[in-house]
């Protein structure tokens, strides 16, 4: 997947994560809170890459 995939889909579950919590689903919440951590390190990763890449 590229970064801005990546992107949409963090966007995506932060806002499920604001909605379970609303909502009083703490179990979701904290579903969605993992899988955002997840992916804002995949994120981070990729972007080290790119830049890797560029500055070779």
């Amino acid at each position: 997947m590229n970064l801005q995939t990546k992107r949409m889909q963090l966007h995506f579950y932060q806002r499920m994560m604001m909605y379970s919590q609303t909502a009083g689903d703490l179990v979701a919440h904290e579903l969605y809170k993992q899988i955002t951590r997840e992916l804002s390190q995949q994120i981070k990763e990729m972007e080290k890459t790119a830049c890797s890449e560029q500055t070779a």
